[in-house]
């Protein structure tokens, strides 16, 4: 508990308390002066390692003294938050920090301190060997899924904040783990082939969605003007570039650049806007994706995130690179126009 003030250290007048800006304050009469009590500002620091585990030290101290808590400790005078959690961090670990972002910040009530704010950092280990410091008997890694139990309400709360904000990336990383295990023990092929064999299965009615929507889209209002027939060709042509540069080595594959290049010339000399060719191709991808993704099984597997991942990053950079060379055989177009 907070010891009151008895005498003012200014004039040395003994303290009252008087009602000022509708609170109960600690106030001098000799001197006037009014005592402002504020917060104090406490910083604790969230340190994981690889192993998805986070540093606690062991209290020395009360409160609390021999429980786990995280490193932390109050902020000095002339010292921002984010050195005050590094020095702490060294104090109590014997390590030094990098602070990455902040985790949370809390208000609590502490018997011995009164009113303090939590602030709390997820730092990043730099350098140094994890030695406990004055502060604190012990400081190890705890896994986070089996940590002691904290007495700070405001450490309870940062950890539950650090989790949630990495649990899906752990569960990415879990699958990708779990895929490598099971390629391991059956030798199974690419788990993406299955997804490339609805599009060459299919590839006719994913060329007749495409085919409905250019000419309704309002960003490809020109390819109304042409036939049914000539617009499958084009797009079936997209299709079956996307299939040859699935399965040509990387070396050989210039052809297929080459194709778009050509594709980009001459679109430009049938007065086709850039606007609505790279749309075209827009509209390529997504039909891609939404026939693939509704005609399969993916989302029934245990390695479905893996699959979906690695298939849109495939057609993905497919098609950014077909924009590229479109827009490239533009370009030399216009180019030899301006000279």
């Amino acid at each position: 508990m907070t010891i009151p003030r008895k005498y003012c250290p200014y004039c040395k007048s003994k303290i009252t308390r008087k009602i000022i800006e509708n609170r109960n304050r600690d106030y001098c009469v000799a001197c006037k002066t009014i005592f402002y009590d504020n917060p104090l500002p406490v910083v604790s620091a969230v340190v994981p390692n690889k192993n998805r585990e986070i540093l606690l030290v062991l209290r020395n101290r009360d409160p609390y003294a021999g429980q786990w808590c995280l490193p932390s400790g109050f902020v000095e005078l002339n010292e921002s938050i984010e050195k005050a959690v590094i020095r702490e961090l060294k104090e109590e670990t014997g390590i030094k920090g990098k602070v990455l972002r902040l985790l949370d910040t809390n208000s609590r009530y502490n018997e011995i301190y009164g009113d303090l704010i939590w602030v709390t950092f997820e730092v990043k280990k730099t350098s140094g060997k994890v030695i406990a410091g004055d502060d604190a008997r012990d400081a190890k890694y705890f896994p986070i899924n089996d940590l002691p139990k904290l007495p700070f309400s405001a450490n309870r709360r940062a950890v539950k904040r650090y989790i949630k904000n990495y649990q899906d990336l752990w569960r990415m990383a879990d699958s990708f783990k779990n895929l490598e295990q099971q390629q391991e023990k059956t030798k199974l092929d690419l788990p993406t082939d299955s997804l490339y064999k609805i599009i060459s299965k299919d590839s006719h009615l994913i060329t007749e969605n495409w085919v409905s929507e250019v000419c309704s889209h309002p960003s490809t209002t020109k390819y109304g003007n042409y036939s049914h027939d000539i617009l499958y060709e084009r797009a079936y042509q997209v299709i079956s570039q996307f299939s040859d540069w699935m399965t040509t080595p990387k070396e050989n594959k210039k052809h297929i650049w080459d194709y778009y290049t050509k594709v980009g010339q001459q679109r430009c000399e049938q007065g086709f806007k850039l606007s609505e060719v790279l749309s075209a191709l827009s509209l390529t991808r997504k039909h891609i994706f939404a026939h693939v993704l509704a005609n399969s099984n993916v989302w029934k597997k245990s390695i479905a995130m893996y699959q979906v991942l690695e298939f849109m990053w495939q057609v993905n950079y497919f098609f950014d690179k077909a924009n590229y060379y479109v827009t490239y055989g533009f370009e030399t177009v216009n180019t030899l126009s301006s000279k």
